[in-house]
């Protein structure tokens, strides 16, 4: 993200002069080490862009000075006294010293709108294809909130409740689905073991072709490990039933569910379709030895991960969290009750405390928090305590410090 053109910041009577609003914008994916969806991996790049407003204005004939970075040919536009685009620059340029590998993007966003977005490194490096502000990555298990969302929103049209059973919903339970309620499937207190173990078990690796079907009956094959609601313990298989869940109660496909109730009336461009190349999604890349190859994985399971988006799309949608436009308050209440303790399962990356409420973590601010890690893509996604200001940062290939990255993002855009 070196320079290739810097000049002098424009003066806020120039900008006034304009009628022009700079917002400094980046696109992006915060992780933080969470036990994610599948093995972890992560990194950072792209671009740099801005989104210029224009307020109505009756003086003409001001220029407007430009700022061209690398990573992308989108003009940008500084406010004399703001330095946190170059601030934000530098966060991303750590994460991601190389812009000729795998790297990351990573997204600001303020009430709503992107305020700051970049990308630094390769989406494809068979093809050169860059990382920029449009590029799509796997969300890995920050799907999780849309899948917890949609329980809350039939929750709140009384179409089920958090403490129905498991068994009401399957079409011949095993004894023990009497005894996990769909609250414990959502904060991962059901006891029941990750479909992924119980498939390799089996000897279905992940190169192997497999989907919801195939995961669901390895899990009702199985039975919890733990009483359910005792304790915390993180697995996929949670989700991708609750994803059964909304099918069997509503009907429709659950990829159809989400478009209809979440990405449509958001205006989001989001889609869930698992082991799908969808236009413009980057590479996922193992590295050994310096060396990088393709990593993907035919695995079709939802619920539990395989929304597709860019990361500005992301912490654009974290802004329902302020809003509630979509579930209303009783939806905004349903992330938070309830949550559970997590213990030191994240002490290894600087969270001492933390409780798993509805596919989101609440970190003792009342930070939400989440984490996603599937083939070679890891995502962090962050929304602040007063649910103003989120940072999402997404990589295709594993860097070594993302949850660093999104604090130090989110200390940039909040204090």
């Amino acid at each position: 993200m070196d320079e290739r053109l810097r000049i002098a910041p424009p003066t806020p009577e120039l900008l006034r002069q304009t009628g022009v609003e700079a917002h400094v914008r980046t696109r992006g994916r915060l992780l933080i080490d969470w036990p994610g969806r599948g093995r972890r991996r992560s990194l950072d790049s792209g671009r740099k862009v801005v989104r210029v407003h224009r307020r109505p204005s009756y003086t003409a004939g001001a220029a407007v000075i430009l700022v061209a970075l690398t990573g992308g040919l989108t003009p940008r536009v500084y406010a004399a006294d703001d330095d946190r685009a170059q601030r934000s620059a530098a966060v991303l340029r750590e994460l991601v010293p190389s812009p000729d590998g795998p790297g990351c993007a990573a997204a600001v966003g303020e009430r709503g709108e992107v305020v700051w977005e970049a990308g630094r490194g390769k989406a494809d490096l068979a093809t050169g294809r860059a990382i920029t502000s449009k590029t799509v990555f796997d969300m890995a298990s920050n799907s999780k909130q849309f899948t917890a969302d949609a329980v809350l929103l039939l929750a709140g049209r009384h179409q089920l409740s958090l403490e129905d059973p498991l068994s009401g919903f399957l079409d011949d339970p095993p004894a023990w689905t009497r005894q996990v309620t769909l609250g414990d499937l959502m904060r991962h207190t059901s006891g029941i073991p990750d479909y992924q173990d119980l498939l390799e078990t089996k000897g279905v690796e992940v190169t192997d072709p497999a989907g919801q079907p195939e995961a669901i009956a390895a899990v009702l094959a199985s039975r919890p490990q733990d009483p359910p609601g005792k304790r915390f313990s993180y697995s996929n298989s949670n989700y991708v039933l609750l994803a059964h869940v909304v099918e069997r109660v509503t009907g429709k496909p659950f990829p159809a569910f989400l478009q209809q109730e979440f990405f449509a009336p958001l205006h989001l461009r989001m889609t869930l379709s698992p082991a799908v190349d969808v236009p413009g999604k980057a590479k996922s890349y193992a590295e050994k030895d310096g060396s990088f190859t393709p990593d993907a994985s035919p695995w079709k399971q939802y619920g539990d991960g395989s929304v597709q988006t860019t990361a500005g799309e992301m912490v654009r949608w974290a802004d329902n969290y302020r809003t509630g436009r979509v579930g209303g308050p009783a939806l905004l209440a349903g992330v938070t009750r309830g949550a559970v303790g997590v213990g030191d399962v994240l002490r290894g990356r600087g969270i001492e405390a933390g409780r798993y409420g509805a596919g989101m973590l609440i970190l003792p601010d009342s930070s939400l928090v989440h984490r996603g890690d599937w083939e070679q893509f890891h995502s962090t996604f962050k929304v602040s305590p007063d649910r103003n200001t989120a940072v999402t940062v997404v990589c295709n290939a594993d860097a070594p410090d993302h949850f660093r990255a999104a604090n130090r993002l989110m200390a940039v855009w909040t204090t």
